[in-house]
């Protein structure tokens, strides 16, 4: 994603702002695309988290530690393996930073904490999923899925609070 892509969705939030009211504005910007880049990064971080062990030069009886080929070999399959998940993150962590930075530059950050603190649905995720709906036509049916949905959400609005600090 590109910087004036990201600014026109700022642009974009602010019309929606004057319109509708900020809480519009910033569910536009944090609560679909910001939190969509930011889910793909957790996904691709993911990918790379049991790759390196934690404590491997504490574990002396590690097979990796004891032989240095094999340490060089392993250490060249990953890279070579991985190479696009690992670029693929570095893209994601830059547009993050682009994207955070014009964010604060559009929206004063008192008014993004209270956004934040009121602890909204991501709705990229809602754009993907539509609800089941019960027959009475009254309310949607809540299953298990939409509670870890938005279990998740709540998680994910609670780490982007230090993006805004």
């Amino acid at each position: 994603m590109t910087s004036e892509k990201i600014s026109h969705y700022c642009e974009k939030a602010l019309t929606i702002s004057k319109q509708q009211g900020t809480r519009e504005g910033l569910t536009f910007l944090i609560g679909k695309k910001l939190s969509l880049i930011y889910f793909q990064l957790k996904a691709e971080r993911n990918k790379l988290k049991f790759l390196y062990p934690d404590n491997l030069s504490n574990n002396k009886e590690n097979g990796l530690m004891q032989n240095k080929n094999l340490q060089l070999s392993y250490t060249l399959t990953i890279n070579e393996n991985y190479r696009g998940v690992f670029e693929q993150v570095d893209h994601l962590e830059k547009t993050l930073d682009l994207f955070i930075d014009e964010i604060k530059r559009s929206f004063t950050l008192q008014s993004i904490q209270d956004y934040l603190n009121s602890f909204p649905r991501l709705s990229f995720r809602q754009d993907c999923t539509s609800g089941a709906t019960d027959f009475s036509g009254e309310s949607p049916l809540t299953t298990n899925q939409d509670i870890l949905s938005e279990v998740e959400d709540i998680l994910i609005v609670n780490e982007m609070h230090s993006f805004f600090i």
